[in-house]
């Protein structure tokens, strides 16, 4: 095992920050581009019959086209505009301290019986408050489990799995739904310029999937990790962690009850504002698959986060003035910042590559030569996923990672039908069932310096070694719950089924 993790670390190591990674890719395209454009390399297209050659981009038109289309690429790359507004919003509720709020009532409240269920179904749905939702989670439950006499190490690692495994799967509209989607429609428009996949066309499927993942996880939880630990490290061997347990106060009750009410009235008034047939939300013919509705989630949810950020705030204090919202969207903004420097070099990179046409001959040669083969359909998913979750364990960012594979996966897969959107949910599997297994994550030694509260000398193979059933079982669990779930003929999302027509 150990031998395992050394070699996983080693190889990642090796990898370029993902904005080098990126450059040097923009560079490579620059470099093929020229090489199969003098070669006169061409596709034809099965879906127009046309002839796609590829263009250098160290042509006149393409030294032109990368001088002038810098800031461009990087402004109309959908991801950036999607992201930010997702996130003011997000951000002035987590800010003010809802988001963490939220999690430690729903966990610390949860009946003993139904504590881990109610630990994975927190967790998972939590990747809303994005990467607090480890911070507060692992120390909260391991603290939890500890104070009712279970094992708080299979507590902290109920935790690091539901936050971490889980990351893709959530019963709310996330950030991430909102960046992911915005990558999956630059990828699409390499081969249909119309193309757009909203940041719901998943949501029918990681809905339902946060269920079937907290079950999974309840199950090895409560069956396989924790029985293990209770005979490898006996719970007379640890350390009696104290933490104090914060008790809200009148203010903060009174904060959840008006949020609450506020939820209420707003889903009220938009279910109010879709329902007549003649509402402009909807589209000519009085349907909303699609609807100028879908096209606004994005916005309305932003209204949402603050209307309830800002009713938490005022009952709380944490607002006081008009001022305080703006300065606490700021404060949300901030934390992206690295985000947009790597988005920067990711839009070059798809902007080139888009251009060359290089996208479009890969993703010609690649499904002509899936349809030769008849590598389709459910062994085709199969693979895909299985490829998401090796390539995770050395590339933790999920961003990064499917800014690479989209460009190249998603135009190949819609030669052969495949909806993009269905493309995004195959890689959501494979993008979180590994990342608690990865000592490339960022929150892997997080969850190990958590757990050293309880075992000062607890190392890194035991950490795999608790956190391996979890990984494997999400994997195998949630790859046969989309199997099932293309045989019931289910959408995944708004009208998205597994192939566009």
């Amino acid at each position: 095992m150990q031998a395992v993790l050394s070699s996983i670390e080693r190889i990642g190591n090796k990898l370029p920050h993902p904005f080098v990674l990126f450059v040097i890719l923009a560079v490579v395209v620059v470099v093929l581009s020229t090489v199969f454009s003098a070669l006169g390399v061409t596709a034809v297209s099965p879906e127009t019959g046309t002839e796609v050659a590829v263009k250098s981009l160290l042509s006149s038109a393409g030294i032109e086209f990368m001088l002038t289309s810098v800031v461009s690429n990087f402004i109309n790359f959908p991801p950036l505009g999607l992201i930010l507004v997702v996130m003011f919003g997000i951000g002035l509720a987590d800010k003010v301290g809802l988001l963490s709020t939220l999690m430690q009532v729903s966990v610390a409240k949860a009946p003993s019986s139904l504590l881990t269920f109610i630990v994975f179904m927190a967790g998972i749905s939590g990747s809303i408050a994005s990467d607090a939702n480890y911070l507060i989670l692992i120390p909260l439950v391991a603290m939890i489990y500890q104070s009712v006499g279970r094992h708080p190490i299979a507590g902290a690692a109920a935790a690091y799995a539901a936050a971490g495994a889980g990351f893709d799967a959530s019963l709310f509209v996330t950030v991430g739904d909102a960046l992911f989607s915005g990558i999956t429609t630059e990828a699409a428009r390499l081969v249909d310029p119309d193309a757009y996949v909203s940041p719901v066309d998943n949501y029918y499927f990681v809905a339902c999937s946060v269920f079937v993942l907290a079950v999974v996880g309840t199950l090895v939880i409560d069956r396989v990790v924790e029985p293990r630990l209770n005979r490898t490290l006996p719970m007379e061997q640890l350390s009696h962690v104290s933490v104090e347990h914060h008790e809200l106060s009148v203010d903060e009750v009174r904060g959840l009850k008006r949020v609450g009410l506020v939820t209420l009235v707003y889903v009220g008034a938009v279910i109010l504002a879709v329902l007549p047939e003649a509402s402009p939300l909807r589209n000519p013919e009085g349907g909303l698959i699609p609807s100028p509705f879908l096209k606004s989630l994005v916005p309305l949810m932003f209204g949402y986060f603050v209307a309830i950020g800002m009713t938490y705030g005022l009952s709380t204090g944490r607002i006081k003035q008009a001022k305080d919202v703006p300065e606490r969207m700021a404060e949300a903004a901030r934390e992206l910042a690295p985000t947009l420097v790597l988005f920067f070099a990711i839009s070059q990179f798809i902007a080139y590559f888009k251009w060359s046409e290089l996208g479009q001959f890969i993703a010609i040669e690649g499904s002509n030569i899936l349809q030769h083969t008849g590598f389709t359909g459910l062994p085709l998913v199969g693979a895909f996923i299985i490829m998401s979750a090796v390539l995770n364990i050395f590339m933790t960012s999920g961003s990064a990672q499917w800014a690479l594979m989209a460009p190249v996966f998603v135009p190949m897969l819609m030669m052969i039908d495949f909806d993009p959107a269905f493309v995004l949910a195959m890689f959501r599997i494979g993008d979180s069932s590994t990342n608690i297994i990865s000592p490339m994550s960022p929150y892997f030694s997080v969850a190990l310096v958590y757990m050293q509260r309880y075992k000062a000398d607890m190392g890194l193979g035991t950490l795999m070694a608790t956190m391996l059933p979890l990984s494997i079982c999400f994997l195998l669990a949630w790859s046969a719950f989309l199997m099932l779930w293309l045989t019931l003929g289910l959408p995944i999302g708004p009208g998205v089924y597994m192939m566009a027509s």
